[in-house]
């Protein structure tokens, strides 16, 4: 964070030198032909200066909150740097070099300006759907793998049930959890109901288990009770993969 805070004074010191420079450089040039067209280059130059800075800052303070630097991001900085450049390049050939009509030369800038802000906008949004696209993939990427975990959890605890019918629990445990290994673990939003029904079904035969463990003696047709609890998964399951595969 100091680190930050730093390279941010650092930069902030550089703009304020590079607005100075700018304005003393153009007062020194002198005056063009056109007064309008003189305040017109001015303010696009110091405006693409200080969206250059704008967008350090930026960089700054989102990259400091991520490890490893999206390409959305370089992208921005590549259109940013572009539109910097077409300024001053602008300014140059059309103002001083050309002398371009006032009118036409601030119809030219705006222009630059306004294409500039819809592309660095676009880029924008889809950083931003291109990141809860992410966050969403790895929401549902770990609400699987608890699926998984549970299940895997009652597998250990079946295994050190000690009861001669304790291969058949284990035997159940591990059909299903096989079932876990080969489904898409990316879900979609419109499947979040019927995954809570899954995590609550699992939730179910993990208590259930735990019961049966803690008992001495199994009681009469748990076997029964494991099976239906574990079919009811399995379709559950069936049905969401279905409908997942439909949607991709």
């Amino acid at each position: 964070m100091n680190k930050s805070r730093r390279y941010i004074y650092i930069i902030t010191v550089i703009y304020a030198v590079a607005i100075v420079l700018t304005v003393f450089s153009f007062i020194g040039l002198g005056f063009s032909d056109s007064l309008f067209r003189f305040i017109i280059s001015l303010s696009a130059v110091l405006l693409a200066e200080s969206v250059i800075y704008g967008y350090c800052i930026f960089w700054l303070r989102t990259a400091s909150s991520i490890q490893q630097t999206p390409p959305v991001l370089i992208s921005g900085a590549i259109i940013t740097g572009i539109y910097a450049a077409i300024v001053f390049v602008s300014a140059l050939l059309f103002d001083w070099l050309l002398e371009l009509p006032a009118l036409w030369y601030a119809a030219e800038q705006l222009l630059i300006l306004v294409l500039g802000a819809i592309t660095l906008a676009a880029i924008g949004l889809y950083g931003w759907n291109a990141g809860a696209g992410e966050q969403q993939a790895n929401k549902s990427l770990q609400k699987f793998r608890r699926y998984q975990n549970e299940l895997t959890e009652m597998s250990e605890l079946a295994s050190s049930w000690k009861n001669s019918e304790s291969g058949q629990l284990v035997n159940v445990l591990d059909m299903l959890e096989e079932k876990f290994k080969y489904s898409d673990p990316i879900s979609e939003p419109s499947l979040y109901a019927t995954e809570d029904i899954l995590q609550q079904q699992i939730s179910l035969l993990h208590d259930h288990v735990k019961l049966l463990l803690a008992t001495q003696e199994p009681h009469e047709g748990w076997q029964v009770e494991i099976n239906e609890m574990s079919e009811s998964i399995k379709s559950t399951l069936q049905r969401r993969n279905r409908e997942l595969a439909a949607l991709k």
